[in-house]
């Protein structure tokens, strides 16, 4: 897609506290991303996030033996798959013992899902090329898309903003829902071109958009998986990048052995999981992961849905189904036919870590909480620890927005409040007299009322009360009153509170992160593929805080 590099102002981002936002991420993160000395003990192993622990980290993963050549076979093969030669390429260079590989992910969501996808994966990209020349032998950059998850309630929606800049969900209403179906399995319907359709009438008209309604045509489309949808998204986005889907057999394979000693071992990662939880909830953190007692961190297909597995006295359990597995029987079928049998989250990084040669683990705040529980597993398991990088966290500035902020004298976390409550401020401070002769109104009546109250309270006491109910009546009157020449004086404004809306609407969505609250596709759309690159340039890997970008 072409694209105005002269739209992107190259201006280093400003990095701003998140403590300056009423939700900001959890204590635990905001440690993390200090270097805090009570967060360490719960990161042991990782070595830390600058670039000398990253070159350790690549070293020390290196020391763990791995079939490279199936590896090297089976990512390229899924790359050249979905036409995306350059990550084929990059895939190839697994066969190299010296290969290390920089690691992102997210589960398949709906349309490329939230911004934050594409900083995780530009994040990659960069931060792998950064290892590659600081090494002198490859780093492969990779994004895990998590196929195998099933909460299709939370990637079956993206928020954009349409012609009128204000913020619309497009939500995919499939012909039949898919009740615990993994995202490998989620065939799409014919309601996904209208779905389609609707994003192209949605989204504001220009070049760029008609040109990424046509990407989403080619990846969205009937009769593919939402996770080959969103592979192939990603995958035309960020050329590059290997993006990798676990559901894949030959992988599944080499992912086995950490399967199974989840089984075997009656799940050490549950056991170490919920120690590392106590001692972060002793340290005055959260522990990100609860652990159920009696549950492995595995899943297995059976009967058409992924289904959560216990272990009651030595036997696995089926939930949802009541079928009873022992161990012995479960381990040879994982042996057997690793396929249907998937990880849990806790789970999930040790088989990740076990297949790939990971250096460094790029995450959001969730993704590093629920790390701080995982470490005592990796050791357990004989797995090298990587570096955990925090992904970079953005709001990209438009021109307009950035002058609609100044016009105002307002800052990004102003936006945090709700619109009609500034819209209100605005209109009683740009109307001082009639703020003013109403507060004078009110004064003079409780003044008077209250000596009214007093002259009948010794003429007869009963009327007390008489008199206070006509003063409430009266400033009843007087506050209605009031709320209409509010309402007169914010339609007077109307303009100005429009565009304040707007702006919260792009850049504050919701009173949220704009990386949460608006999709990748509006992001296209508006500036075209191009953008990715431009980008991925001006974001700061080692900002420790919210990062504001101006276009």
């Amino acid at each position: 897609m072409p694209y105005n590099p002269r739209t992107v102002t190259g201006q280093p981002p400003v990095v701003v506290d998140y403590e300056s936002f009423q939700e900001p991420p959890t204590a635990l993160f905001r440690d993390y991303l200090k270097g805090e000395p009570r967060v360490r003990p719960f990161y042991e192993g990782g070595g830390g996030w600058d670039v000398e622990a990253l070159v350790r980290s690549a070293d020390r993963t290196l020391t763990l033996s791995r079939p490279r050549r199936a590896l090297a076979e089976a990512l390229a093969r899924q790359q050249e798959q979905r036409g995306a030669a350059a990550a084929a390429g990059r895939a190839s260079q697994m066969a190299d013992e010296r290969t290390a590989a920089v690691v992102t992910g997210q589960q398949p969501v709906l349309f490329g899902g939230p911004l934050y996808v594409l900083y995780k994966a530009t994040a990659a990209v960069k931060l792998a090329a950064l290892l590659e020349s600081r090494r002198g032998r490859p780093v492969v950059p990779v994004f895990w898309s998590a196929s195998e998850d099933h909460d299709f309630a939370e990637v079956r929606s993206v928020p954009v903003l349409d012609e009128s800049g204000r913020i619309r969900t497009l939500r995919y209403e499939p012909a039949r829902e898919p009740a615990g179906q993994p995202a490998s399995r989620i065939v799409l319907d014919e309601t996904i071109a209208g779905l389609v359709a609707e994003a192209e009438r949605s989204l504001p008209a220009s070049q760029h958009r008609d040109q990424a309604i046509a990407l989403l045509r080619e990846c969205y489309r009937p009769g593919t998986t939402l996770a080959a949808a969103f592979a192939r998204l990603v995958s035309s986005l960020v050329p590059g990048l290997v993006v990798l889907d676990p559901s894949d057999p030959a992988l599944k394979a080499q992912m086995a052995p950490v399967l199974s000693r989840e089984v075997t071992e009656a799940s050490p990662t549950s056991r170490l999981g919920a120690k590392a939880g106590a001692a972060l909830l002793a340290a005055g953190y959260h522990q990100q992961v609860p652990i159920r007692p009696g549950f492995l961190n595995l899943f297995l297909m059976m009967e058409g849905e992924r289904r959560a597995l216990g272990f009651v006295n030595g036997v696995v359990e089926v939930r949802g189904l009541g079928r009873k597995i022992p161990v012995a029987e479960a381990t040879r079928m994982i042996e057997s036919d690793p396929s249907p049998w998937s990880p849990g989250v806790l789970l999930r990084p040790l088989a990740q870590d076990h297949l790939l040669p990971t250096a460094a683990y790029i995450g959001g705040p969730a993704e590093i909480a629920y790390h701080a529980q995982i470490g005592p597993s990796y050791a357990d398991f004989g797995i090298p620890r990587p570096a955990l990088l925090p992904r970079p966290s953005l709001t990209l500035v438009e021109p307009a927005q950035a002058r609609a902020l100044e016009a105002e004298g307002l800052e990004l976390w102003d936006l945090q409040a709700d619109p009609e409550v500034v819209a209100l401020r605005w209109a009683r401070e740009a109307h001082p007299r009639v703020e003013a002769a109403f507060a004078h109104t009110r004064e003079a009546l409780e003044r008077e009322m209250a000596a009214v109250e007093e002259a009948l309270a010794a003429l007869d006491p009963t009327l007390r009360a008489a008199a206070d109910s006509a003063r409430g009546r009266a400033l009843h009157q007087i506050e209605s009153l009031h709320e209409k020449s509010v309402r007169a004086l914010k339609k007077k404004d109307q303009t100005r509170a429009d565009r304040l809306r707007r702006t919260r609407d792009a850049l504050l969505p919701g009173g949220s992160f704009q990386e949460r609250g608006l999709g990748v596709l509006s992001l296209v759309a508006r500036y075209g593929s191009a953008v990715v690159g431009e980008i991925a340039e001006r974001v700061d890997l080692w900002a420790k805080g919210h990062q504001i970008v101006s276009l």
